[in-house]
């Protein structure tokens, strides 16, 4: 049992491990050799860590701005802007729980695709991961079940809702371009469901976001890697001087002068950016090739979930546009709950606010044009805002990095998990 729970804890709850296994599975039952089987294996598992790695990266570069933000609006940020730091001591009470969960509800997972209809393998296992994280927090600190019977439920609820979400956005990513073969395996599920929605009820299809025309001087702008760079400086430039030379100069800059400091801020972002993309590329020239192994031979007809990044390079417009909608109102969110005297101070969690945003203009806008993707996007950061609010009591020590990480699912799914926990009663 202790080497089980050793083998638990320290390799399946690497990604990395899942995701290389996955590929090895899939082309030894494609009865390719050893010599193809290693190469694709380790290009599979180095994109994904570029995936994982910049996202985590430019998340951290965009902490700063939350600083920005809290002073303009004489608001308290986030105590830490430390992920390392904070995650470590968030999983202190979790952390054995989450281990078992994420494995097991990976195991139900596969199950689930194998003997039923919904044929989706959720292959994000960094998102899964740490949604097992929030399911053992509101079991834990939820309810008074023992550890056995917690594990048992919190492996269940992940696997169906990797299974289930996957299935739905599965319907959902039809008319979204660039998405052939695989569906996304995303914490942001349920905001693309709204966006979706939104954007089929209010939007227009004919007026597609990508198809913004531009001067012909301005052309450049259409290169998403070019387009996030001066975006990004212009944002902490414009903050920067809204919040006070003094104060960005002090708290933030080190000194450095505000321009220069928005300028390195911006270019740092891009790189993070472009090393996304690449992972992207490389992750998926290998990924789908090998899952036809599985979906041919294991688990007949097979779709791989995937993480939202792959949508990026067909939706570059959306993905600037969903970011700057989402974190607008965000704020909008913030100022509506403080002046209100909402008891647990929250503020718009700056990693799930570009990724999330992102992901539901693009689903916006694939249902419903420019209008469905400003209205999705705009939805999906009042679901942050006020979902976090409502979360945050119920996850004990797993609340500081939700302050961080918290993505449309968690804000969604976990508040109803744990009003759903509390009604049967089970503390």
């Amino acid at each position: 049992m202790t080497g089980l729970l050793y083998f638990i804890t320290n390799v399946l709850s690497q990604p990395i491990f899942i995701l290389g296994l996955v590929v090895v599975v899939g082309m030894l039952a494609e009865h390719k050799p050893g010599s193809q089987i290693l190469p694709s294996a380790l290009k599979a598992v180095i994109g994904f860590t570029m995936i994982n790695v910049g996202g985590q990266t430019l998340g951290t570069a965009l902490l700063p701005l939350q600083q920005l933000i809290a002073h303009i609006f004489k608001m308290t940020p986030p105590a830490s802007t430390d992920i390392g730091a904070t995650q470590a001591s968030s999983l202190t009470a979790v952390g054995a729980d989450m281990a078992i969960i994420f494995a097991a509800g990976f195991a139900v997972n596969l199950l689930l695709a194998r003997f039923t209809r919904f044929k989706f393998v959720y292959l994000s296992p960094h998102v899964a991961f740490f949604f097992s994280g929030l399911l053992a927090a509101l079991l834990k600190f939820g309810t008074d079940l023992n550890t056995p019977v917690r594990l048992v439920i919190g492996s269940l609820l992940l696997g169906a809702y990797m299974t289930f979400t996957c299935a739905y956005v599965n319907v959902l990513i039809r008319p979204v371009r660039g998405a052939t073969g695989f569906t996304l395996a995303h914490s942001s599920s349920s905001g693309l469901l709204v966006a979706a929605l939104l954007g089929r009820l209010f939007g227009d299809k004919t007026h597609d976001l990508e198809d913004l025309k531009l001067p012909r001087q301005l052309n450049f702008l259409r290169d998403m890697t070019v387009a996030l760079t001066l975006v990004m400086m212009l944002l902490f430039l414009a903050l920067g001087l809204i919040a006070g030379p003094r104060f960005t100069m002090t708290h933030l800059t080190g000194g450095k002068d505000i321009v220069i400091f928005a300028i390195t801020k911006g270019v740092e972002f891009g790189m993070w950016i472009t090393v996304i993309l690449a992972g992207v590329r490389l992750m998926l020239a290998e990924i789908i090739p090998a899952f036809h192994g599985i979906a041919q031979r294991l688990i007949p007809n097979a779709k791989p979930g995937l993480d939202i990044p792959l949508l990026f390079p067909q939706y570059p417009t959306s993905v600037i546009v969903g970011f700057l909608t989402s974190l607008t109102t965000g704020i909008i969110g913030m100022l509506i709950l403080a002046p209100a005297h909402y008891p647990i101070i929250v503020f718009p969690a700056l990693i799930p606010t570009f990724f999330t945003g992102a992901a539901t203009a693009i689903f916006g806008d694939a249902h419903g044009g420019r209008r469905g993707a400003l209205l999705g996007a705009g939805a999906n950061g009042f679901l942050l805002i006020f979902g976090q609010a409502f979360l945050l009591p119920m996850v004990g020590s797993f609340a500081p990095i939700m302050r961080i990480l918290s993505e449309t699912d968690y804000c969604v799914y976990g508040p109803l998990l744990g009003i759903v926990l509390k009604l049967l009663h089970l503390n």
